[in-house]
């Protein structure tokens, strides 16, 4: 019995991937390394510059940097968070609420949810079942959560979120930072008490203003009673009761940073950010020299990591982009927050003019 040419060929193909199959799925596996092993001598590369780090790192018996940035949805702290996430030998536990529902969700619970967090600081995974299952759900969380956006070009995604190598990935690190969005601070602000966690919280406040028109349009904001501009203006009234109480209590371990000078004043503003951290800004002696994304100027790699990672709006879009009565409605709510955190209300809409409007009163 004689083959056909096509069935040949046919036959040829599918032996082809079925091959190509069996070697991507089944030997490559077993060929690759383990993921915590890699990540070990990524580590040990990126931070060869800083020194014996054994101290700062759980998988040597030591005590990592611990940092928290406490923020609202539509803060503008994703580049800030995007400059530490960059930073050698930090490790970023990106929004570990993100199964709450909205801070009031969270506050119902909140002596289980403070356990979690400090369970993440120390890199236990066990009581984070549920924050990886929502998280799965949003690109964001992926893209920004610890280093797994980069183990998962290499490894499969049931081994690069798998719970125990995340966390022997975790231990790595002698830098662990958080970002909160989803407790208020009055609640998080018992993490600086807690022993042996050595916590310092930084608090990012912006211009209700700005924190609206950034909300606008987003899906998540149809719904949660979080994205209410009384609730957010609330918040911020209580943050800053919690600021002048926390800034005496713990002068060294909590700092404010306001997202108007992050955005006009980057490099200043995020080695601030970092020296209040603790976080070392040495970076290897290797430069190169890039373009800046916007302004197209060239400068040296060292000074590149520390500008905007990507755009961000404007700090005082809103001006231009608000219609009247929308601030007038924000305002119309928010003039305790605004004065307390230093934000100028527009008196005068008839002659209002954001080319010479000047929002900010003083020094947060």
């Amino acid at each position: 019995m004689q083959v056909s040419r096509t069935t040949k060929f046919t036959g040829v193909c599918v032996g082809v991937y079925t091959t190509y199959a069996l070697f991507i799925f089944l030997v490559l596996p077993i060929l690759m390394p383990d993921p915590v092993s890699v990540q070990k001598s990524v580590v040990a590369y990126s931070t060869r510059h800083l020194g014996d780090l054994s101290n700062y790192t759980l998988e040597t018996g030591g005590q990592p940097i611990r940092s928290m940035l406490v923020t609202f949805r539509g803060s503008g702290a994703l580049t800030l968070l995007d400059n530490l996430a960059h930073q050698p030998g930090c490790y970023q536990h990106y929004a570990p609420l993100i199964a709450y529902e909205s801070r009031s969700v969270a506050e119902q619970a909140v002596d289980r949810v403070l356990d979690e967090l400090v369970a993440l600081y120390n890199c236990n995974y066990n009581k984070s079942t549920e924050m990886l299952h929502w998280g799965m759900r949003s690109a964001v969380f992926r893209r920004f959560y610890g280093v797994q956006s980069k183990t998962c070009m290499t490894y499969s995604q049931e081994i690069c979120w798998d719970p125990q190598k995340m966390a022997g990935i975790c231990k790595l690190y002698p830098f662990i930072n958080m970002a909160v969005y989803n407790l208020r601070l009055r609640f998080l602000a018992s993490l600086l008490e807690r022993e042996g966690l050595n916590l310092r919280i930084l608090l990012i406040v912006r211009d209700p203003r700005g924190t609206t028109y950034s909300r606008m349009n987003n899906n998540w904001c149809t719904t949660e009673k979080d994205c209410e501009v009384q609730t957010l203006c609330n918040d911020m009234v209580s943050d800053h009761q919690m600021f002048e109480t926390l800034s005496k209590s713990f002068p060294q371990r909590f700092s404010i940073i306001r997202y108007e000078d992050l955005f006009l004043q980057p490099e200043e503003s995020i080695k601030l950010v970092f020296d209040f951290y603790g976080l070392p800004m040495k970076r290897p002696k290797t430069r190169t020299r890039e373009a800046h994304p916007r302004s197209g100027q060239v400068m040296d790699s060292s000074d590149f990591d520390f500008r905007w990672k990507y755009s961000n709006p404007p700090a005082h879009e809103w001006m231009s982009k608000m219609t009247l009565p929308e601030i007038q409605a924000v305002q119309g709510v928010c003039g305790e927050a605004m004065d307390l955190w230093g934000y100028r209300l527009i008196q005068d809409f008839k002659n209002f003019s954001p080319e010479t409007f000047e929002p900010i009163l003083g020094k947060a």
